[in-house]
């Protein structure tokens, strides 16, 4: 009997171990069929997949001259007779909005994104003006003119004490500057 327990045992065993199927798993990445314009809404809405977390968000300028082909947008949209091109980027964390013109040149973009990891300087800033804050929530805000930043500025929410403030720091040439809400 024992061995007849031990034997049907090992037989499982044994059958368990040549049911499992060695799989060689492929890569798959979504290609968009088209990038036409939505006839409805007269843009076009691109969600970005990237190789790592925030690659999108660290330089959403660069990023999307790397990985957004709009000679091909307009090839695919030259039947259709348009000034211009209003391309919409999202991700989990906020958005970039892209104007082009007819012939594939970045007029402006808009961008904003949501808690973001604050730089040192502004941290920094916070810190001079408020020791004991804590940061709620925060948004970035950034507007451009072609390829070059225009206005970029953090809209930030701090609880300091009892108190919540809202705080809005303009950063541009000149440095930073703090201004409450």
């Amino acid at each position: 009997m024992k061995n007849l327990i031990l034997c049907l045992l090992l037989m499982g065993i044994i059958n368990i171990g040549h049911s499992q199927i060695v799989l060689k798993e492929t890569k798959v990445e979504y290609v968009p069929y088209s990038l036409k314009v939505d006839p409805i809404t007269n843009s076009v809405a691109v969600k970005i997949s990237e190789s790592y977390y925030g690659e999108f968000q660290e330089d959403p300028l660069a990023f999307i001259e790397g990985h957004f082909d709009i000679d091909r947008l307009v090839k695919e949209n030259a039947d259709q007779d348009f000034d211009g091109y209003n391309v919409t980027f999202k991700t989990s964390k906020g958005k970039l909005m892209a104007n082009y013109d007819n012939e594939g040149e970045l007029v402006s973009t808009y961008q904003r994104f949501k808690n973001v990891d604050l730089p040192d300087d502004v941290k920094l800033e916070l810190l001079q003006q408020y020791r004991h804050a804590q940061i709620l929530k925060n948004s970035h805000v950034v507007t451009s003119k072609k390829w070059m930043i225009d206005k970029e500025f953090y809209k930030v929410k701090i609880r300091d004490g009892e108190k919540v403030r809202r705080m809005k720091i303009n950063r541009n040439t000149q440095g930073l500057s703090l201004v409450g809400l």
